[in-house]
């Protein structure tokens, strides 16, 4: 089976991360890792100890690009961003950066996580979803799908994030027509960006998941379309950077993809390269 040794999602100490971009450079090498992109959530107004401090942003550009120029000819290393809908940071500045909604905005400006407390969860759906699960996935695609085809950007990550709460508030049945149909009637959309969907394997890695995000009905559908894959551990601890990859690439491989994108390991070359599966 080919290896994908790459992750182009994972988070420092800059975030909500453990390890160092330093632990984390070290851990891919020792892995034997080709590539290795950076992205620390974005700055935002809220939730801030989820994120890069508006006032350190700078200090993590220099943190990354130093250790881009420190691993040359070892290792290709990317300066990238995870950047939530309603963060307040421009991804101008980065070589791509990673789509995500992590959040929803209450009418009186607040937010509430998406995989956030259950509790504090279950009570904006009573409140603002008619206390429908269904109502609130639908919410949430929809905001996810007008970000994307707004920014455009190179990653939509962890594409059914909803999944988290829904395992522990069982909110709406995954393996409903109205549930598929909203899921994949958003992704198609998406589609048209050219963007990678990501294979996340985070949520298996810190244990709170039995399979990656997003679902293999999602990821056959992708594929059908000829849209292209890309596997990241969304690492948040360098002991767990490649955890998961197995298991994604096994399914991956069942629903019949023979190869993923990732970085590329001669950036002359372009940003993104293939590697095959088998």
């Amino acid at each position: 089976m080919g290896e994908v040794l790459s992750s182009a999602h994972v988070h420092t100490t800059f975030c909500d991360g453990k390890s160092t971009a330093e632990e984390l450079a070290v851990r891919a090498c020792e892995l034997g890792f080709v590539s290795l992109g950076f992205t620390s959530h974005a700055p935002q107004t809220f939730d801030e100890a989820h994120c890069i401090n508006p006032s350190r942003e700078s200090d993590y550009k220099k943190e990354i690009r130093k250790i881009q120029q420190d691993y040359k000819g070892k290792m290709a290393v990317y300066l990238g961003i995870e950047r939530d809908l309603f963060s307040c940071s421009s991804p101008e500045d980065y070589d791509y950066f990673i789509a995500s909604v992590h959040y929803f905005m209450k009418p009186d400006g607040s937010y509430v996580g998406v995989d956030g407390a259950a509790e504090e969860f279950q009570k904006y759906i009573d409140e603002y979803c008619g206390g429908s699960g269904l109502e609130m996935a639908k919410q949430y695609f929809s905001l996810f799908r007008d970000y994307v085809l707004d920014f455009k950007p190179a990653i939509i990550g962890h594409f059914d994030l909803l999944r988290y709460n829904n395992s522990i508030l069982h909110l709406y049945d995954e393996e409903s027509l109205a549930y598929r149909k909203m899921a994949l009637d958003a992704l198609r959309d998406m589609y048209e960006t050219n963007a990678f969907l990501e294979v996340n394997t985070g949520g298996v890695a810190r244990g709170y998941m039995k399979d990656p995000y997003p679902a293999p009905f999602l990821l056959k559908e992708w594929k059908e379309w000829g849209g292209e894959v890309i596997i990241n551990s969304d690492c948040h601890d360098a002991k767990l950077l490649d955890a998961g990859y197995s298991q994604a690439k096994d399914i991956l491989l069942s629903l019949g993809y023979d190869h993923v994108a990732r970085l590329s390991s001669n950036p002359q070359e372009g940003m993104w390269e293939q590697v095959g599966l088998l």
